[in-house]
């Protein structure tokens, strides 16, 4: 015979403070399941380090910029775009090229990043990068989003 376990699930706007007691849950679980990791990760070494890079036009202007953070063998990249009239200059890919070479300073091997069907994926394919993952209609509007790694 088992238990019978009393519980009540409701809908919530904000969880407020609950919040955190389920992100606990499983922080708890994911510590047990990965240990090695997880005391890898607390290296003052592994902390995760903002990388940004900004390209500049000759008044000092900012023209473009990459957005991203670097932790362990990983670069994400959050953000890259380029100032409209200036795009198919070669800015973006500077910017990408400067990213990844501090990157591979800094030990990553790999990258990481996201872009809808209407960004650039083109422009990330061209430069090595693979799809790692991709979901279809992300936006509800037809849009897909994609996921794309490279090695360095």
């Amino acid at each position: 015979m088992s238990d019978s376990l009393d519980f009540i699930c409701r809908i919530v706007d904000d969880a407020g403070d609950e919040a955190a007691v389920v992100k606990g849950l499983l922080r708890s679980y994911n510590r047990a399941a990965n240990p090695v990791w997880w005391e890898a990760a607390a290296l003052p070494e592994h902390e995760p380090r903002k990388l940004h890079v900004l390209a500049r036009d000759a008044e000092d202007a900012v023209i473009g910029g990459l957005l991203g953070a670097s932790a362990m063998s990983w670069l994400r990249i959050d953000i890259l775009a380029v100032r409209e009239d200036l795009r198919r200059q070669g800015v973006g890919s500077a910017l990408l090229q400067a990213a990844e070479e501090e990157a591979r300073r800094r030990d990553c091997k790999y990258v990481y990043l996201d872009t809808m069907d209407y960004q650039s994926p083109d422009f990330y394919r061209q430069r090595g990068y693979s799809v790692a993952g991709k979901i279809d209609d992300w936006d509800s509007h037809n849009h897909a989003r994609s996921f794309f790694t490279k090695r360095l």
